[in-house]
């Protein structure tokens, strides 16, 4: 075959430049640390280190979205710290205004402390996050929750969960609404509470009560005191189905009723009555304003203490009510911010996963790349001098 100078030319060229690009390919890698540098490289390899990349680039965002959820969890928790603070300091001072030696005039300045701190637990269902999102407003974070209007405190929030993702297949919810935590609270005993008549006169209060959930409630119930023809008193409970049961009236003794049982304390006047009602929600802020009413409306007469007296004793419970409540928001609280914990250390061991198998698809051989190189220099020179060699080559030098 007869090779013109110019194609032998053009083709040792060639090689000169085949050999270049493949040190200068090698040079790129060892300079970048990765094996694939364009999808042509390793089409393979490729595909998977982006879907790899993705993966990781997910589980960076899973654990922003986790940091921010516990940041405002533990927001949460230090509100409800301060509120159940301030819940229990209401509860002393309803001990404290209950208190037979208090005067109209005391228990005044106990409800006007009541005010101060009702006003303190609506800031505190007003707190802000971080970014300036209320924490207690639901979905509607923009919302302020609660606001004070006719003598109350009215929720604008709703009744939604924000839930945040943090895994895969994981969300966690990063605070409580307001109207479960705030608005909705058990009162009473849980089951039913017991309801004064405005009209009565004597000095009967309310001094305890057992519940009985297995049994039907068939309220309300009235409880009478009334004449047993005698001239002695007598206990009259009649069901919400108008059967009627009696007993004698012995202040401090059970009076029992479809296995639940109330006891008063006092003498009560004939005609004196109360109802026994289920049980209801009420916002914490409801409870605290029926307390102020109470101290602010009842005088010192023996009807009136009487009637305050059993007042206090259902505000108690109410509290107590309240801060069970939360008490367990705190504790579930708690086991969110547990959950994010574990699952902030799982998707960790799965990103530093992802990595290894990411550095294992697409990261340089170092020791096979360098040996490549010199193999590859070691050509680009030999090919380099056998061009100069034979281009030395002439008939005219024999001649």
């Amino acid at each position: 075959m007869r090779v013109s100078t110019s194609e032998f030319q053009q083709a040792t060229t060639n090689t000169i430049l085949d050999q270049q690009a493949q040190l200068l390919k090698t040079q790129n890698q060892l300079g970048t640390g990765r094996r694939i540098l364009t999808p042509s490289d390793d089409p393979a390899g490729a595909t998977r280190a982006l879907d790899i990349d993705s993966a990781v680039k997910s589980t960076e965002q899973y654990q922003r979205n986790n940091e921010q959820a516990e940041l405002r969890l533990k927001q949460e928790d230090s509100i409800l710290d301060q509120v159940s603070n301030i819940t229990n300091r209401i509860r002393e001072l309803t001990v404290q205004a209950a208190n037979g030696t208090q005067t109209e005039n005391s228990r005044a300045s106990i409800a006007a402390e009541l005010r101060e701190r009702r006003e303190e637990l609506v800031d505190l269902a007003n707190a802000k996050d971080g970014r300036g999102e209320y924490l207690f407003s639901g979905l509607k974070t923009d919302t302020q929750p609660f606001v004070s209007e006719g003598g109350g405190v009215a929720y604008q929030g709703d009744q939604g969960q924000r839930d945040i993702q943090v895994g895969p297949t994981r969300k966690v919810d990063s605070s409580h609404n307001g109207f479960e935590t705030f608005m909705d609270i058990p009162t009473g005993n849980g089951e039913f509470r017991v309801v004064p008549d405005e009209a009565n006169q004597g000095s009967a209060r309310l001094a305890g009560e057992s519940t009985n959930p297995q049994a039907d409630f068939d309220g309300p119930y009235q409880i009478r005191f009334v004449d047993n023809g005698s001239g002695d008193l007598e206990v009259e409970v009649e069901d919400g189905g108008g059967n009627v049961s009696t007993s004698p009236y012995e202040p401090g003794e059970e009076i029992t009723f479809d296995g639940r049982t109330v006891t008063f304390e006092g003498t009560p006047e004939f005609g004196d009555s109360f109802t026994v009602e289920e049980a209801d929600s009420r916002s914490i802020f409801g409870t605290v304003d029926n307390i102020i009413e109470s101290l602010e409306t009842r005088g010192d007469n023996n009807a009136d203490r009487a009637r305050l007296a059993t007042e206090s004793y259902q505000a108690l419970e109410d509290l107590d009510a309240a801060i069970d409540a939360f008490s367990e928001t705190r504790a579930e609280t708690g086991a969110r911010m547990n959950a994010l914990e574990s699952e902030y250390q799982a998707n960790e061991t799965a990103k530093l996963d992802l990595k290894t198998e990411l550095s294992r698809v697409e990261d340089l051989d170092y020791a096979e790349a360098i040996s490549r190189l010199n193999q590859q220099s070691v050509g680009l020179q030999a090919a380099q001098k056998s061009y100069a060699q034979v281009q030395n080559l002439s008939l005219f030098q024999y001649i």
